[in-house]
């Protein structure tokens, strides 16, 4: 008589079997197909027909994000008088604020924005210092003025990078418009791209920053965000994973529980489905949600920040707390469910989850 493999248990902390090394997101055979597979191959050996979602399709389109126009802030420029321009001809402040008001600076992206705020916030400083050690009523009156300006556009910076992360394309992009699921393999720029979002955080704060943005640095940040798609790529993915269970788990309950194992001894067709869980859930599904798992948890410091910035718009951190938070917590209740139900299934058959070599 076989021995009891160890309750049949499949161990899954926040649905995770295996460790993955976090090595990108991206790969030309993704959990769709394996999904697909899994659902075919059960239902063929249940002798039952195919769940209704896969038949109709199991990847939906996330919610649509408010468009960029109403999470948009409306912020004033400075405006300089002729006198002021000309006693401005010693320092930068004058050519700045000109290059904002040409057709050029009118028409900016949001990047580019953000790189004039924080080089005139530079110059502001600079120019309100060199004014102060000159002694006389004309500087001393004209320093003050300067400090006012400083003082609204340090206010107004945040404002300018909320409008980044809530109406650049590339952003946008990241968030909301997935170009593929997330894979086991041929994967890249996951990392890359987590850490691109992190380096956007450190410019939101006008009090931290030193020396005007790196224009350079921040248009490659900018392209690996939007190259990688990963927020938008883990969320439909996490999606996708939850639909597919939650239809797939109720379904199999009751087909898997009229399964024959007498006195807990399989039967050929337990051990048939005891294969086809291994290689497509074990081997193809679960590995992906280990990476749905890595990337959330390395996000939600983010996401978390995101959320507490009164920069940015409420809709935009409804969006992010529907995905991160609320559509992680039915993914892992979805995982954790499908999984108790084969831990049930195998730990009856007296069959462990491995298949045998």
């Amino acid at each position: 008589m076989k021995k009891p493999a160890r309750n049949g248990v499949v161990r899954c902390g926040a649905v995770t079997i295996a460790a993955l090394s976090l090595v990108g997101c991206f790969g030309s055979t993704t959990v769709k197909h394996s999904l697909e597979d899994y659902a075919e191959r059960v239902s063929r050996v249940l002798d039952m027909p195919l769940p209704a979602l896969f038949e109709k399709g199991i990847v939906k389109p996330l919610p649509k994000l408010t468009d960029s126009a109403t999470l948009k802030h409306n912020i004033e420029g400075i405006s300089i008088n002729l006198r002021e321009f000309y006693a401005l001809q010693d320092c930068e402040l004058g050519t700045v604020v000109a290059e904002r008001n040409t057709s050029l600076g009118k028409s900016q992206l949001p990047s580019q924005r953000l790189v004039h705020e924080s080089k005139l916030l530079t110059v502001l400083r600079d120019c309100e210092a060199a004014l102060k050690e000159t002694q006389n009523n004309a500087t001393s009156k004209l320093a003050n003025t300067i400090a006012s300006w400083r003082e609204q556009k340090t206010l107004d910076y945040g404002k300018t990078w909320g409008n980044l992360i809530q109406g650049s394309q590339e952003l946008r992009l990241a968030l909301n418009t997935p170009e593929r699921l997330l894979s086991i393999e041929n994967n890249k720029d996951a990392l890359s791209s987590i850490n691109a979002l992190f380096y956007l955080n450190t410019l939101n704060s006008a009090e931290t920053l030193e020396n005007p943005i790196d224009s350079t640095e921040l248009e490659e940040q900018l392209q690996i965000i939007r190259s990688a798609r990963l927020p938008a790529t883990l969320w439909q993915t996490q999606q996708t994973l939850t639909d597919a269970l939650s239809e797939l788990t109720p379904v199999l309950t009751a087909k898997l529980a009229a399964v024959s194992c007498p006195n807990g001894r399989a039967s050929d067709q337990a051990e048939i489905l005891r294969n086809v869980f291994y290689l497509f859930f074990i081997e193809q599904i679960q590995p992906v949600g280990s990476l749905v798992n890595q990337y959330h948890y390395k996000l939600m410091p983010l996401w978390d920040a995101w959320i507490d910035d009164p920069s940015l718009h409420n809709d935009l951190k409804e969006y992010i707390e529907s995905q991160a938070k609320e559509g992680f917590e039915q993914y892992s209740q979805a995982m954790q469910a499908h999984v108790n139900l084969w831990q049930q299934f195998l730990g009856r058959c007296n069959l462990s989850p491995v298949a045998p070599s």
